[in-house]
């Protein structure tokens, strides 16, 4: 196929926008795409509509609830590519029943319409979508004037629900509730497992997927079921964090300061920047606590000094705490940390430093105290000889107009 270089670049630049992507023979369409209990199907009734299907012609259908994909014949072939579905806006149930009604449908069929659409993903510019289409129809077809476009909402292409019984809704509403329990709950177990790995980028992107259990309505109010899921998430990341070698000491500061911050919402957006915020800050909690591959000795030293940085951190003070030899356990805490224990504390006290210097307006000799180092010369020594500048010069930098 001349142009494979081209689609499959299509194809992996729509499905960044998290929009599916599929290929078949037009007289031999999946039995997916004609089922409508599959909460990602196109409820169209494909046998009669990819049959017809002309050559170079981009094809744009938006059917009776608002779910709008793209389709196209692929040239030199009889291979349809269907790009979507998607919606363009969040709908709501009063939208949906609206819907309904006025398509003459049952309102027992709400529950399934509503499962279909949390599915799908939310592309609010289709303008660009269409864009990408084009471009594609441009290369594929030779140019601008050698396709046309054609516009398609007319209901006779869509399954007919309207004699749809009571029971058969019922069933279809079932079979979606059922899918959806088991996607959303290997969703999470998929987030869990990243996230107890530290994987930012991949967990993130997997939280835009799942929004369809975000936005699910357990509550009369939005923002109160946003929130009730935002709990359900909170306790997800605690105990895959826990999983990943977090002690809790680290998880427990953390979850305390988030489950505030998610109460304290007061809008939707709010909520959801909020949520995309809690994965992050959990994955740099593996990357910068993770104790998994530390022997529990090991653990119990850097806990210990994590705890209480003013505290007589020195070797014999841990060894002695901890009733083992002061020069096994310097030599067990280099090899599983790449530094010395004493090294170790530094760079701890000096991290705790840059912290309040940044976030404080506390003095130099205040700040050396909370530190553990209540020797100011000795904390500025220590502090320019780790940053390459004394806490005067690194403050005066981090306030002053130019600074990033």
């Amino acid at each position: 196929m001349p142009y494979q270089r081209e689609l499959d670049f299509f194809c992996r630049l729509v499905g960044s926008l998290h929009l599916h992507t599929a290929r078949f023979p037009k007289n031999q369409p999946p039995i997916l795409l004609d089922n409508p209990a599959a909460l990602d199907a196109t409820p169209v009734n494909v046998s009669e509509m990819f049959i017809d299907t002309a050559p170079a012609t981009l094809y744009c259908v938006s059917n009776r609830f608002a779910f709008s994909y793209h389709y196209l014949l692929l040239p030199g072939t009889e291979e349809i590519l269907l790009i979507g579905p998607y919606i363009s806006g969040v709908l709501s149930d009063e939208l949906l029943l609206e819907l309904l009604e006025l398509h003459r449908l049952s309102p027992s069929l709400l529950t399934f319409v509503r499962r279909a659409s949390q599915s799908l993903p939310l592309i609010q510019d289709s303008s660009m979508l269409f864009s990408m289409c084009t471009v594609l129809c441009e290369t594929l077809f030779g140019g601008p004037d050698n396709y046309s476009i054609e516009r398609i909402d007319d209901d006779s292409v869509l399954v007919d629900f309207s004699h749809t019984t009571t029971d058969e809704a019922h069933a279809l509403a079932e079979a979606a509730n059922l899918r959806l329990m088991e996607e959303r709950y290997e969703s999470e177990r998929h987030l869990m497992h990243l996230v107890s790995q530290g994987r930012t980028h991949r967990a993130q992107m997997l939280i835009r997927q799942m929004k369809d259990f975000i936005l699910e309505s357990r509550a009369s109010d939005p923002l109160r079921s946003m929130k009730n899921y935002g709990v359900v998430l909170h306790t997800l990341l605690r105990k895959a964090v826990e999983n990943g070698g977090v002690h809790p000491l680290y998880i427990d500061r953390l979850s305390t300061q988030l489950a505030r911050r998610l109460e304290a919402c007061r809008s939707l957006d709010e909520c959801q920047q909020l949520l995309s915020s809690m994965i992050h800050k959990y994955c740099l909690l593996v990357k910068n606590h993770s104790m998994k591959n530390y022997s529990m000795l090991v653990q119990h030293v850097i806990l210990r000094i994590d705890s209480d940085l003013t505290a007589d951190l020195s070797l014999h003070a841990h060894a002695e705490a901890l009733s083992v030899n002061p020069s096994y356990l310097s030599t067990l805490f280099r090899r599983e940390t790449g530094q010395t224990l004493t090294e170790y504390v530094a760079r701890k006290r000096i991290e705790h430093a840059i912290y309040l210097l940044n976030s404080t307006d506390m003095q130099i000799q205040s700040i050396a105290q909370h530190c553990g180092i209540p020797d100011v010369n000795y904390f500025t020594k220590t502090f320019k000889r780790l940053i390459g500048k004394t806490p005067k010069e690194y403050r005066l930098d981090v306030r002053s107009p130019g600074a990033e």
